[in-house]
């Protein structure tokens, strides 16, 4: 029997204090209850991050999952060794200390023991995942896009160019309703019917 202890602890989400011990060659978390660590949270994807064994070293990969998987606070893209006191944080609510002791060997899946679930958890952790025992369908999330554009403020040209409009469209607008005397008077009596001086 190895001395190797490998540990996942809810710090915080649906079932804090819920531990996890790693004893196969891969663990699957996901809001799924068919996951080895099945977590009753709606920002979790089904099938949302791997973590699994090679040698002695223990590694986590998020599957593509919508909300991301985080180490120590940095989402990862490709898998990412875990070490002693790590903080795994899955979208953004759900958070796992992991800790190891001993010396990693990895067995056969068969020959494992199994996995505490949901099944061997506390009473309050049950009620939780039996909440959830129905699967919820995945939120759809609007794509972020790339780069978001600055609003552009309006240039000085542009305000301008607007002013100089509306005093144009008013003087227009004066021009053609003013009476004919004034006229006379801007032509200096050069119109015909003004009086002449």
């Amino acid at each position: 029997m190895s001395d190797f202890r490998a540990q996942l602890t809810m710090t915080s989400g649906p079932v804090p204090g819920s531990s996890y011990y790693l004893e196969k060659a891969e663990f699957f978390l996901g809001r799924d209850l068919a996951n080895d660590i099945p977590i009753p949270d709606v920002e979790i994807s089904r099938r949302h991050a791997r973590i699994f064994l090679q040698g002695n070293l223990v590694f986590i990969e998020d599957l593509g999952s919508t909300n991301g998987t985080f180490v120590n606070g940095t989402r990862i893209s490709s898998p990412k060794e875990l070490h002693q006191g790590d903080v795994i944080t899955l979208a953004e609510n759900t958070k796992f200390s992991f800790s190891q002791s001993g010396q990693a060997v990895v067995t056969p899946a068969s020959q494992t023991a199994p996995m505490p679930t949901h099944a061997q958890a506390s009473p309050q952790a049950q009620a939780s995942y039996q909440a959830v025992a129905a699967p919820v369908p995945e939120r759809e999330l609007a794509p972020e896009p790339a780069y978001a554009k600055p609003k552009k403020k309006l240039s000085g040209f542009l305000v301008f160019l607007i002013i100089f409009l509306i005093i144009l469209v008013l003087a227009v607008l004066v021009l053609v309703f003013m009476p004919s005397s004034w006229w006379c008077v801007i032509t200096f009596n050069g119109l015909p019917g003004c009086p002449v001086r």
